[in-house]
């Protein structure tokens, strides 16, 4: 079992990740639940710092037992390692702090009365410092035993690399926590809770798309030229693994979204939908074990184990025949036409809605504008797969064009900002006549600019 520790740097790795990600979406739904004045979201978020600080133990005699090994190897220096683990202790020490004042202030105000505003103010503050914390304890230990992330000699740019060992850790224990608040809220049966992992899920999925296209980039930069001891055949079964979960992740963030979309119309969940997700969400989070551990074998070898069998044949694997297809003239033109017809879906969508709440088409309630956001919704997916399938092509080419880059960052701007029309409660009740909060007309204007952006982007590809 691919979960089940075989050494302290294996444990370390599979625990270390969980205080500075989980954090941040527990931080986010916690900031929710306050601003929404959810009592079930902020306690619910109150036992995930709890939690989170009950992990700052095995984390740090994990990390301790961890260090003593790698001052015996003379790859690891020792500055590197006792800085990480200096900064490390005062993070996991502010962390245990943050997950006392949590259950302390769940067990003073147990039964049905109110949290008081002290109290959750005053693990709000510890959260956001043991986060500051916690990020530089990160970067220190990732740069441990990432030294391809100094080299300068690769034809693809090393940031690529930097970027997905960060990025990658958003979906994979983001949908961890998604996938906790989920459960309780289906067993509490809250709908605040349901929406807000809901929007979790569909975050998630979202953050699927610049972690796959970082993953493809880190591929060059580790293998063009080739760095000594990873595998090009290694990370090809990765990034099998990853084209698996990015089609998990978009059939959860989908299907998710639709819920919230219809929650708007009807008021309601239906139970048969909400399985459903939960069904999706559940074998998305196996591929994801799965797509991290082998994505861990490509530098860790503490991690492997006698009987692993690493792959070695770099020809072999569905992302490489996908790359010999799609550059047949027969797939990549047709796959080409559906890309541009999904960002034509997309932007006539998000154009439709925008000027409504920027003050155009006032006789029309915004109840009707949100109808159509399913053909924008249906346009990202489209794109989503089409573009990936593009990318495999000529990945290497893509990656190192000037535009690529404000291309992905302005896709995931633009369609988390979209969520906002499904959730703005203020939004929703525009009548025909009336005009859109103020709010509402800033988020327009982001969405208007980041899809604008993104489309920008892909045409001077080409050109550029």
């Amino acid at each position: 079992m691919h979960l089940i520790p075989d050494s302290w740097a294996h444990f370390h790795i599979l625990v270390s990740v969980f205080p500075l990600v989980g954090l941040i979406f527990a931080l986010g739904f916690y900031i929710a639940g306050i601003i929404a004045n959810n009592e079930v979201m902020k306690r619910s978020s109150l036992v995930a710092f709890g939690i989170l600080g009950l992990l700052a133990i095995p984390t740090y005699f994990s990390g301790d037992a961890s260090a003593e090994v790698l001052a015996k190897n003379p790859k690891f220096t020792e500055d590197m390692v006792s800085a990480h683990l200096g900064w490390g202790v005062a993070a996991l020490a502010m962390l245990g702090l943050t997950g006392a004042a949590a259950w302390i202030a769940l067990w003073r105000f147990r039964g049905p009365g109110r949290l008081s505003d002290n109290a959750i103010h005053l693990v709000l503050g510890l959260a956001l410092v043991t986060l500051g914390l916690m990020i530089v304890v990160g970067e220190l230990g990732w740069e441990i035993n990432h030294t391809e992330l100094k080299l300068a000699t690769q034809k693809t740019p090393q940031i690529w690399s930097h970027v997905h060992i960060i990025l990658n850790h958003f979906p994979t224990v983001g949908f961890v926590f998604a996938l906790g608040f989920y459960i309780t809220a289906l067993v509490i049966n809250n709908e605040a809770m349901k929406r807000g992992s809901l929007v979790l899920f569909v975050i998630c999925a979202i953050l699927g798309v610049p972690t796959f296209v970082t993953g493809n980039a880190s591929m060059w930069a580790l293998t063009d030229p080739p760095v000594e001891g990873i595998s090009k055949a290694v990370i090809n079964a990765h990034r099998d693994w990853a084209l698996y979960t990015l089609f998990g992740l978009a059939f959860t963030g989908v299907t998710a979204w639709i819920q919230l979309w219809r929650f708007r119309h009807l008021g309601r969940f239906t139970d048969r939908s909400l399985i459903v997700i939960l069904l999706f969400a559940i074998i998305t989070l196996g591929i994801m074990a799965e797509t991290g551990h082998r994505g861990g074998q490509i530098n860790h070898p503490e991690i492997r184990v006698a009987t692993d069998v690493l792959p070695t044949d770099a020809t072999a694997g569905l992302s490489v025949y996908v790359e010999k297809e799609i550059n047949q003239v027969i797939w990549f033109v047709p796959w080409q036409t559906v890309h541009f017809f999904g960002f034509a879906l997309i932007f006539g969508t998000a154009l439709a809605a925008c000027l409504r709440v920027l003050g155009f088409w006032k006789s029309v309630p915004f109840e009707s504008v949100h109808r159509i956001l399913p053909l924008g919704v249906f346009g990202v997916l489209t794109n989503v797969f089409s573009g990936m399938l593009i990318l495999q092509a000529d990945s290497s080419r893509y990656l190192n064009e000037i535009t690529f880059v404000p291309k992905v960052i302005f896709i995931t701007i633009g369609a988390i900002a979209v969520l906002y029309f499904s959730l703005s409660q203020q939004l929703w009740n525009v009548k025909a006549g009336e005009d859109a909060p103020m709010s509402a007309k800033w988020v327009a204007a982001l969405v208007l600019l980041s899809w604008t952006g993104v489309i920008m982007g892909g045409r001077l590809l080409p050109y550029v």
